[in-house]
């Protein structure tokens, strides 16, 4: 199956995943089935699955516990923002702290070496994102969000630097959830995307570094902001 064809199958997948939890058929605090099951039913492979349920985990929607299995994640937190954060502020910190040191690298060694399928990948999300925000899916934003950095993180050439970015990412998921839902981040967050993109298209190494330092420093500090207010 063509790379392309692939994507295809998993984000299908993402979907339908999300249409039986939304609808009871897989409720809350309930363990999917076995990858084998769940593959068999779907009629999908488990590379497919595997990407599907990390779009999944990373926009809330479930929890992959390791030795345990998969599991649907209870009615998303209603409480206020700004007790979200208050909570969970040493952990964001260190999250976007970590985000800055590795992801502005990353970005700068992909615009000086990168493909056309890679650009067309990051403008998918970038459109995805953009939709997803005038259709009011917000968690088609979160997805489309963690896909593009995941996206440079997987073809920056880098093995060592990507897999830390990949744990860091793994851990974004409420962090992301949270700060895309303050107000006006989601039209600000579409068009720094696009503003990375189209410095590591044009190869402007020094541009697609600087971009997403700003990008991540910007969200640090509105939230920090948006916090401290009365």
């Amino acid at each position: 199956m063509a790379d392309d064809e692939r994507e295809q199958v998993w984000s299908a997948t993402v979907d339908h995943l999300r249409t039986m939890i939304d609808s009871g058929r897989l409720p809350a605090g309930s363990r999917l089935p076995a990858e084998r099951a769940l593959c068999e039913q779907l009629g999908i492979s488990r590379g497919s699955l595997r990407q599907a349920l990390r779009v999944l985990d990373s926009i809330g929607y479930v929890q992959v516990r390791p030795g345990s299995g998969t599991y649907v994640r209870e009615n998303l937190d209603e409480q206020p923002l700004r007790g979200w954060f208050s909570e969970h502020e040493q952990l964001v910190e260190k999250l976007f702290d970590l985000r800055t040191i590795v992801e502005p690298t990353l970005a700068e060694r992909l615009a000086l070496d990168h493909t056309p399928r890679v650009l067309a990948r990051l403008e998918g999300t970038v459109e995805e994102m953009d939709q997803a925000a005038a259709d009011g899916d917000m968690l088609r934003v979160i997805a489309a969000d963690a896909e593009f950095h995941r996206v440079i993180a997987g073809n920056a050439g880098n093995d060592d630097v990507t897999d830390l970015l990949r744990s860091v990412l793994s851990l974004v998921g409420e962090e992301r959830r949270a700060a895309l839902r303050l107000p006006g981040q989601i039209r600000k967050a579409v068009d720094e995307h696009r503003a990375i993109l189209e410095a590591i298209r044009r190869s402007d190494a020094a541009a697609a570094r600087e971009i997403t330092l700003r990008h991540l420093l910007d969200a640090k500090t509105y939230v920090h902001d948006y916090t401290s207010r009365d």
